[in-house]
C-alpha cells in the first residue's frame, strides 16, 4: 500500500469505521441465518387435531438426530416414537439406519390429555435418550468437520400447534 493510499485510509477513518460495523452486522446476520436455515422444520402436519390415541404424522426436514416430543408435559422419546424416511422406497428402512441429511417423518400418538390446543415441541437430540457420552462424542465429532458446524450450532428444537378434541367434538 503506498503512502498516499494510506492517508486516505486516515482521512476516510470515519468512513471505514462505518464500513467495518455494517460488514459485521451482515456477517452476525449472514451466520444466524445461516444457523436457523439449518433448524429441523416440520413441512407438513396430518392430521392437525385429533382425540387422544390418534397417530400423527409429521413430515420434517433437517432432523438429524435421535427426536423427542414434548406435548402438555408429556415427553415421548425416541423408542416411543417412529422415525421414517419420506422418499417412499426409504419407508421400511430402520429409523437407526436413516441418512441424517434426508427428510423424514416421525409419527406420534396424541397422549391422554384434556381437551385443548396444545404447543408439540420436537427435541432433536444428540444420541439416544440419558446417553451422554454418545451425545458428547458425536457433538465433538461434528466440531472437528467444519462443513456441518450449521447443524450443530443451531435450535435443536421446532414448535407446532395441536388441537386435542374432546370426543362430543369428534363426533361433530
Amino acid at each position: 500500500m503506498t503512502l498516499g493510499g494510506w492517508r486516505n485510509l486516515v482521512y476516510f477513518d470515519h468512513l471505514m469505521i462505518f464500513r467495518t460495523r455494517w460488514y459485521g452486522v451482515i456477517s452476525i446476520l449472514g451466520v444466524g441465518l445461516g444457523l436457523a436455515a439449518c433448524s429441523p422444520r416440520v413441512i407438513e402436519m396430518s392430521p392437525l387435531e385429533g382425540l387422544p390415541g390418534t397417530t400423527v404424522s409429521l413430515r420434517m426436514e433437517y432432523l438429524i438426530g435421535w427426536p423427542s416430543v414434548e406435548v402438555g408435559g408429556a415427553t415421548m422419546d425416541f423408542y416411543q416414537l417412529q422415525l421414517l424416511g419420506a422418499r417412499p422406497e426409504r419407508k421400511q428402512v430402520p429409523a437407526e439406519q436413516l441418512v441424517w441429511i434426508e427428510d423424514k417423518i416421525l409419527k406420534f400418538q396424541i397422549p391422554a390429555l384434556p381437551p385443548g390446543d396444545y404447543r408439540v415441541t420436537i427435541h432433536d437430540d444428540k444420541g439416544p435418550p440419558g446417553d451422554r457420552i454418545y451425545s458428547f462424542l458425536e457433538t465433538t465429532a461434528y466440531l472437528l468437520f467444519p462443513p456441518v458446524w450449521p447443524f450443530v450450532m443451531r435450535s435443536n428444537q421446532t414448535e407446532v400447534s395441536l388441537r386435542i378434541l374432546s370426543p362430543q367434538e369428534d363426533k361433530e
